[in-house]
């Protein structure tokens, strides 16, 4: 991932916009069926930044689901406009999961493994070096 002072992004109306003061810690593409229910995508792009680095602007809304590992993920959308954009897992309560392709310029995403390669649909082409 490129070296930037900030992670910024928002919403797709902007009602929602975040701020990370740190680089992430990991960045990855998820194939589990629950990301590809959430995001209508054969995977969902994402990556871990810490609370504490973290702002969030605007209010989201959040619903809870159970996690094949039996933790639960709280999926953070935007009430307004309905953008994918900050997950909570009770697994890393001090971590926020965010939806890559609401970066401002999610150019600078790099991910560096998938996860859940076993639920991976045929037509989801994912980088072979990842794997």
């Amino acid at each position: 991932m490129a070296a930037i002072e900030k992670w910024k992004g928002r919403c797709a109306c902007g009602a929602v916009h975040y701020e990370s003061t740190e680089k992430p810690s990991l960045s990855f593409h998820c194939q589990c069926r629950q990301c590809q229910r959430a995001t209508g995508n054969g995977h969902a792009s994402l990556f871990v930044v810490s609370k504490n680095s973290t702002t969030v602007i605007g209010e989201m809304a959040f619903y809870d689901q159970k996690a094949d590992s039996g933790n639960t993920v709280s999926r953070g959308f935007c009430p307004n406009c309905g953008s994918p954009m900050i997950n909570r897992a009770t697994a890393y309560p001090d971590h926020l999961v965010v939806n890559t392709a609401t970066l401002d310029d999610p150019s600078i995403f790099g991910p560096s493994n998938v996860l859940f390669t076993e639920s991976s649909q045929p037509w989801d082409h994912i980088d072979l070096k990842l794997k």
